[in-house]
């Protein structure tokens, strides 16, 4: 069995790139490849995580493995990601099997490498992008936290599997896609401003992702069911691979997904019923909203030059929003203690005429807001708040749009338009 995806080591951008997950198998009765791989791998104690819903796709390895069931609605957080290192413990495990969608693939992840375990793969929904990352996205006590783990050692994936997932799961897997325009220019913003690396064999990896989605999407009606689910499937393999490379989800997840992390943190908002990818998509399109305002009026480059960090990092900016996590909000945004250590504090302006075309030139490259709407659209996703229970009035979105940019010490351009509002 060989990897589907093929990625040459020597980069332009100067760093070695390994794919280290040594198998990608995509095809229908995916499973038959997996018992084959485990057996030629010798494989004897295996565990297998799944929640209520995925359980049925664990029939075909329970003669040869444990089964943990996560019972109730699973999140990947610390109570689980618990859970499942006890489980693997007293099994003895010496692989995991990560049989579901995203919260399950986080957990397994999680577990995996704090207990040094390899594990695989097996997607049953084409929901988010992160089966092939190395990422494990929790909320940890409360706070949304991406902790570095292990990727997979190998990916087998069934389309059929995929396409049996209620319609609404693809459809989140297809916003997850579609945010990568803000994420890859959310990095390039951080790289015009602060000279953040950035690679553009990464980056074109994301912009295949998007394409692979865009094609399914125009070409929905003459594609079965099945074969559409193949491609939006395909097209989040491609963003996790670039997220596994890359060793942290910058070409894949920005002030879109911040906006989606804050939501999920339940401070402004209690629970929501919105999938990951469902937030993403609304997410971005607030934030293009934002973004749009700001690129038709002209940056401010003096205000941006004169950011007070004090102000944007003070407990009494951020505790009337994030309350009891503000210590370790401050601490995610400096992390070496001083708001010097804030990825803020690293613009660079000096020739302002070639910055503004360098950004204008990135902004370019990503659709219209009618144009995003109407993929989704088209795609079924959702794009609006009340859709998944949120408030949809404009207080509400604002507050979003003012707190999210610091769930992360990322730049982006979000993050810098706030800080010039508050400065």
């Amino acid at each position: 069995m060989e990897n589907i995806f093929s990625i040459p080591e020597e980069c332009t951008c100067g760093r070695k790139h390994t794919v280290l997950t040594g198998v990608c198998v995509l095809k229908e009765g995916v499973h038959k490849d997996l018992l084959t791989w485990l057996s030629e791998n010798e494989y004897k104690k295996i565990a297998v995580f799944c929640d209520e819903n995925t359980q049925k796709y664990t029939v075909n390895f329970a003669s040869i493995a444990e089964i943990c069931v996560l019972k109730g609605n699973v999140h990947a957080t610390e109570v689980y990601a618990g859970e499942a290192i006890e489980f693997t413990k007293k099994t003895n495990a010496e692989i995991l099997i990560a049989c579901g969608s995203g919260s399950i693939h986080d957990i397994t992840r999680y577990a995996a490498h704090d207990l040094n375990l390899p594990f695989v793969s097996y997607p049953t929904a084409a929901s988010v992008d992160g089966f092939m990352s190395g990422i494990a996205a929790m909320t940890w006590h409360g706070q949304k936290h991406s902790f570095p783990s292990t990727p997979p050692i190998a990916v087998f994936a069934d389309p059929k599997v995929c396409a049996e997932a209620p319609d609404r799961l693809t459809a989140s897997g297809v916003g997850d896609v579609l945010g990568k325009y803000v994420s890859l220019f959310d990095w390039e913003i951080a790289n015009i401003l602060t000279g953040e690396y950035i690679c553009d064999t990464i980056k074109q990896l994301t912009n295949d992702a998007v394409t692979e989605v865009r094609k399914a999407i125009a070409n929905r009606s003459a594609l079965s069911h099945l074969d559409y689910t193949r491609n939006v499937l395909y097209a989040l393999l491609i963003s996790g691979l670039a997220i596994q490379l890359t060793g942290n989800s910058r070409p894949c997840s920005a002030s879109e997904h911040h906006m989606s992390h804050l939501w999920e943190m339940e401070l402004l908002n209690e629970e929501t019923d919105g999938l990951h990818g469902e937030q993403v998509a609304i997410g971005t399109l607030l934030v293009m909203e934002k973004y749009d305002k700001a690129m038709k009026a002209g940056l401010d480059y003096n205000a941006i030059r004169n950011i007070d960090l004090t102000k944007v990092f003070s407990a009494a900016y951020l505790e009337p929003v994030y309350g009891k996590l503000t210590e370790g909000i401050l601490k995610e945004n400096m992390p070496g203690g001083i708001p010097d250590s804030s990825s803020l504090h690293g613009i660079r302006i000096a020739d302002e005429k070639a910055l503004d075309e360098a950004i204008r030139a990135a902004y370019a490259k990503i659709p219209s807001i009618e144009e995003l709407k109407e993929l989704m659209y088209k795609a079924d996703c959702v794009t609006e708040l009340s859709q998944i229970g949120l408030p949809d009035d404009l207080a509400y979105i604002e507050k979003s749009l003012c707190y999210a940019p610091y769930v992360r010490d990322r730049l982006t351009l979000l993050k810098v338009l706030n800080a010039c509002e508050i400065s």
